[in-house]
């Protein structure tokens, strides 16, 4: 093991979707359908100078020695998904840093935070760091746009989110760097879950709810995706994001429910919100929120 640490760009990528698709298709067809998607993703990596390190179900974890050829083969991988069936799209998140190689696998804080950006990414998007932009070339650099701040589990320092314009949406709008603009006024946000309590502000940036035992909120059900939704603050708004198949309501005070579907959307006031299921479905299983 180099226990000193070699700089790579880290990528990992998820292909969502991939539960609904078998509960659809049966277990042998979306089988196949994922087996030929999981070979566009490895081909991506290897067009654009990577190595596959190690794949894991539906998820893929490569190398590169360039952040140009991570956000290359990560623009890729969505681009190969296109021609597939309706339903799947990638899930990506790279970053740049010391990592160390043992066995052809790879460990450290560079190999977390790639993992952490791969969850925090709604469907067909790529995220990325201020580390790793800072890696890219000038045009490459041009293709990312800067989100927001936010705290990763197990790291003392906050990382800088971008999103990473992989297609020409006429829908996307170029923003300015967060660092050239002022600070927003500071805002907080109650969550409340069974009997759990989570005050989000300065400290605390994001909240991810789903079926995945390492998330914030863990809630089991047939209609709750692994990685269902998450809350979290940009530019001093608390926002909430579906990133599940059956997507997640919400209803704020003296107004109708509403339905996320692979959607954002700014919390305001005081609300509650359903996983996979309408408010009056998931009764005492409701995530109930305050903004402060």
């Amino acid at each position: 093991m180099d226990a000193a640490g070699k700089t790579l760009a880290i990528l990992f990528s998820q292909i969502s979707g991939a539960t609904a698709l078998y509960e659809s298709l049966g277990n042998r067809e979306a089988a196949d359908v994922i087996g030929q998607a999981m070979d566009g993703l490895r081909a991506a990596v290897e067009k654009h100078g990577g190595t596959v390190v190690k794949t894991m179900g539906d998820e893929l974890i490569g190398r590169f020695n360039s952040a140009d050829h991570a956000l290359q083969a990560a623009g890729a991988m969505h681009a190969s998904m296109q021609d597939k069936r309706a339903g799947l799209a990638v899930k990506a998140g790279f970053t740049v840093g010391p990592v160390i190689e043992d066995k052809q696998d790879v460990f450290g804080d560079t190999v977390n935070v790639a993992s952490r950006l791969a969850a925090m990414a709604n469907p067909k998007q790529v995220l990325t760091t201020r580390q790793a932009v800072d890696h890219l070339s000038p045009l490459s650099r041009s293709t990312c746009r800067s989100l927001y701040t936010t705290a990763v589990k197990g790291r003392i320092e906050k990382i800088s989110v971008y999103e990473v314009i992989w297609a020409n949406d006429k829908s996307t709008t170029v923003v300015g760097d967060v660092t050239d603009q002022s600070p927003p006024e500071p805002v907080t946000l109650k969550l409340v879950w069974r009997d759990k309590v989570w005050n989000m502000g300065e400290e605390l940036h994001n909240v991810s709810a789903g079926r995945d035992p390492a998330g914030d909120i863990v809630l089991a059900g047939d209609k709750v995706s692994r990685a269902h939704a998450r809350i979290f603050l940009r530019q001093g708004k608390f926002v909430i994001a579906d990133q599940s198949a059956n997507g997640t309501y919400v209803q704020m005070q003296h107004r109708a429910e509403i339905l996320l579907h692979r959607e954002e959307f700014v919390l305001l006031g005081t609300g509650r919100i359903g996983l996979g299921q309408s408010i009056d479905e998931i009764g005492e299983d409701a995530i109930t929120y305050a903004i402060g």
